[in-house]
């Protein structure tokens, strides 16, 4: 009976251990890699980021809050974006870093051939985020 008592923790903490990595479970569905990710973006109002494989960025009219005032600005400029995939895969972001300052990372998801980012203009409101489809 003692053995029956350690054996059960023992097979829940595998069994968790082996959903988390991918070895039991069902599998993710693809998600874009950081070279799927280069292109032009389009959020649908007006702003426009161009993500290029040598990991620099062209931003054009992107909507972000100034902390100053908490003024809502468009970015324009140039700069860098580092993409962070992670485990469970789902959550992969892209950081941009600009002139007008780092944004908020935006989520990515969507297939491969088709990924998408969303950038949070005021995190946490409805209504505060953008969805750049890539074109």
């Amino acid at each position: 009976m003692l053995w029956l008592t350690l054996l059960l923790p023992a097979a829940a903490t595998l069994a968790g251990i082996g959903t988390y990595t991918r070895v039991l479970g069902p599998e993710d569905p693809p998600r874009p890699s950081r070279a799927d990710m280069a292109g032009r973006y389009e959020d649908g109002h007006g702003g426009e980021v161009t993500l290029r494989a040598d990991g620099t960025a062209v931003v054009s009219g992107i909507e972000y809050t100034a902390y100053e005032d908490a003024s809502v600005k468009r970015c324009e400029g140039t700069g860098t974006w580092p993409f962070e995939e992670t485990l469970p895969r789902w959550h992969h972001k892209v950081r941009v870093f600009t002139a007008c300052g780092y944004f908020q990372p935006w989520d990515v998801d969507g297939p491969p051939s088709a990924p998408r980012m969303t950038h949070w203009t005021e995190p946490g409101y409805p209504g505060g985020s953008r969805v750049l489809t890539r074109r």
